[in-house]
């Protein structure tokens, strides 16, 4: 292995222990099987001196190591600062579904009928089972480092362990279960907004009509 590939994943467990790292995932799940979302690949302000490069090259090529870095096709970068962070977005758009399927060593995506399952060890697992980080409590050592990871479903969520706001499950990766587990439905939920749009748009219109209409048969009055 390039001792450079060496030094870098050296580099992603001395950042984690230490707090200095941010990683993020927003995915969204589309009933074509396909997945649109952007990840976010951060260090904290001033971490890319040690390793004679810039905070943002650094996490772009955190990012370059990453599984999804070599199986997506089509992403934009973007800069990214907030919170004392420097790094990239990586956003992306209708990805097929088995760019996600889960394996072995890591959590995916899958469908199964007419519903899509998150499955599979969390990443400070993976960590732990390649011998990065301790295997006795995995979750102390990554106390103060941000992983965070978030799936919204096109339906109602069934079953999950993490936290759920509407259709979006989130899991903070170093305190997650040792598996990641949900199902969604993968059938588009109706927007109930939209037809009550409609709704009101047909009663202001018809009113307007009515109004004006009113307002003729005035004029015509003797």
């Amino acid at each position: 292995m390039h001792r450079w590939r060496l030094a870098l994943l050296a580099a992603v467990a001395t950042l984690a222990l230490g707090g200095c790292l941010r990683f993020t995932a927003d995915l969204t799940l589309d009933p074509d099987n396909t997945v649109s979302g952007q990840y976010v690949v951060a260090v904290e302000k001033g971490t890319g001196d040690n390793f004679g490069m810039s905070d943002r090259d650094m996490a772009q090529e955190l990012w370059g190591e990453y599984a999804k870095a070599k199986t997506l096709a089509d992403v934009s970068y973007g800069d990214y600062s907030e919170d004392g962070y420097v790094g990239v977005t990586v956003s992306f758009a209708d990805a097929p579904l088995d760019t996600f399927a889960p394996s072995d060593g890591d959590w995916g995506i899958q469908r199964v009928g007419d519903e899509f399952v998150v499955s599979g060890p969390s990443n400070a697992v993976s960590l732990a089972a390649q011998g990065e980080l301790p295997q006795d409590d995995v979750s102390s050592h990554l106390a103060d480092a941000q992983f965070i990871v978030r799936v919204t479903f096109p339906g109602d969520v069934t079953q999950n362990n993490g936290s759920v706001t509407n259709r979006t499950v989130t899991w903070q990766l170093q305190d997650a279960p040792p598996e990641l587990s949900a199902r969604g439905s993968a059938i588009a939920k109706p927007d109930r907004a939209a037809p009550l749009a409609w709704f009101a748009a047909a009663v202001l219109i018809a009113g307007g009509i009515a109004y004006a209409c009113a307002g003729r048969i005035a004029r015509r009055a003797p």
